[in-house]
């Protein structure tokens, strides 16, 4: 856990920071998912995932299962989102994609027929898009072909602005229990910058109708660093947020990536701050909860001390998967929807993210499959000890030599002569048993888990 005389200390090494900083700006992503989407290939198709299905029913492997469902309408445009979007969906438009996720669910269900207990449902995108009836009927048709486990997390994404076609109440009444709630800014001038207009009034109005509603858990995203945004208005922002009162606040570095998204290309909206500007945002927001009493999971993810995941993590018990941190061990995971990432056994795949194609796959009564892969021993060993050090802070060298063939310093050699800058830096502790990932590492964690992933070290 941070503390304040922490992040003074930190604040004031500037000379050692800057380069901190920049190097935490490269490449390192998120490693829920390893290997990336890059690493993906055609040859995984429709037959290699329904093998792996069979594999699953036999009991070559077994855990529960969780699934993700994928809405990928949008409007007002996201200058910061990397998913695939489809702006300004019709009324049709809408229609045709609920009934071929419709349809999704019922090829997906008659596949893993007799092997289905649902612990987790995560509706994902453009959700206030649908009607009360129409996610009423995706949440039945899953009850229809899975076993929903009773008190399980049933989570949907909101979008900060007033609800047209479903209210909280609803929603908690079909079935959700936990929300998430994008939030960009509180500040008209720097959401105008965004082309996203999110008033005060209305963020505070939708959390506060979310906890009336019954649900059980908040989780806030918060982003910062946006074009036009400065330290006092982030400041500002978040106290705000907090006094609403929510379980969990991620913090969000938005990231200018013209060459990447065309919308972000083709804008008007001014430079995002420098990178030492944002870093010192992200350090006041962390003063602003920790004051609040929030503890940090991890991945700039902090929660009250009283919700599950602080309290998995005291426990060691935390785990860590393609839908982030999570109570539940570790888990098999099921995307519907176009473009949707699952997880099954030590597979990775994706679904189609064109439309027509998605569609005509399922027309087919085909699982509408893009890409994936077999992850290799190396891979999952590498993912384990990423997922370790992001939970726990810590990898122990005959815990991993335990489940793993290997000599752990003779296999990472190389990994462990290139952890020594982050020991000179002071975010990394190394002995002959472990490597500790120290408080102030822990805001460099991709960095860190970078060094173990060799798909990246074969880039550069």
């Amino acid at each position: 856990m941070y503390s304040l005389q922490f992040l003074d200390s930190f604040s004031s090494s500037s000379e050692t920071n800057s380069d901190l900083i920049y190097r935490s700006e490269g490449c390192y992503s998120d490693p829920c998912l390893y290997p990336g989407l890059d690493y993906f290939v055609e040859a995984f198709d429709a037959h290699t995932y329904s093998d792996w299905i069979n594999n699953r029913k036999l009991g070559y492997f077994r855990r529960p299962l969780s699934l993700e469902l994928y809405v990928p309408f949008c409007w007002p445009l996201c200058l910061y989102c990397h998913s695939n979007q489809i702006f300004s969906p019709d009324k049709d438009s809408i229609e045709t994609y609920v009934d071929y996720l419709l349809r999704n669910i019922r090829l997906q269900g008659q596949l893993f027929s007799g092997d289905t207990k649902i612990e987790q449902i995560y509706f994902r995108g453009g959700t206030t898009f649908l009607s009360d009836i129409q996610l009423r009927a995706l949440t039945e048709e899953i009850k229809q072909y899975f076993n929903l486990i009773e008190g399980g997390d049933f989570c949907i994404e909101i979008a900060a602005r007033p609800l047209t076609n479903c209210s909280m109440q609803v929603l908690n009444k079909i079935g959700f229990n936990s929300a998430v709630v994008g939030i960009h800014d509180l500040d008209q001038q720097t959401n105008h910058s965004k082309q996203r207009i999110q008033s005060e009034e209305t963020i505070v109005q939708a959390i506060c109708d979310i906890r009336r509603a019954g649900f059980n858990s908040v989780r806030v995203e918060f982003n910062y660093g946006l074009p036009r945004q400065n330290l006092d208005e982030t400041a500002n922002s978040l106290l705000k947020i907090i006094a609403t009162n929510p379980n969990q606040i991620r913090l969000s570095n938005y990231k200018q990536c013209a060459g990447i998204l065309k919308l972000q290309r083709n804008s008007s909206f001014t430079k995002s701050p420098e990178t030492e500007a944002k870093f010192e945002m992200m350090l006041l927001a962390i003063s602003c909860l920790i004051e609040a009493g929030y503890s940090h999971i991890g991945m700039n993810l902090f929660a009250r001390y009283d919700d599950p995941l602080a309290v998995a993590q005291r426990q060691g018990r935390l785990h860590y998967g393609v839908r982030g941190f999570s109570t539940y061990p570790d888990c098999d995971h099921l995307a519907l929807g176009a473009s949707g990432v699952s997880r099954i056994g030590p597979t990775l795949h994706q679904n189609q993210c064109d439309l027509l194609q998605y569609y005509d796959k399922l027309e087919k009564n085909i699982p509408p499959i893009f890409h994936g892969l077999a992850l290799s021993a190396d891979d999952l060993l590498r993912r384990s000890i990423m997922y370790a050090l992001i939970c726990h802070s810590v990898i122990s060298y005959d815990a991993v030599e335990a489940f793993f063939p290997i000599n752990f310093k003779q296999y990472f050699v190389t990994e462990l002569a290139d952890l020594q800058a982050y020991v000179e830096a002071g975010l990394v502790a190394l002995d002959n048993e472990e490597i500790v990932v120290t408080p102030k590492g822990q805001l460099f964690i991709n960095s860190i888990c970078g060094v173990f992933d060799k798909y990246l070290r074969k880039q550069h």
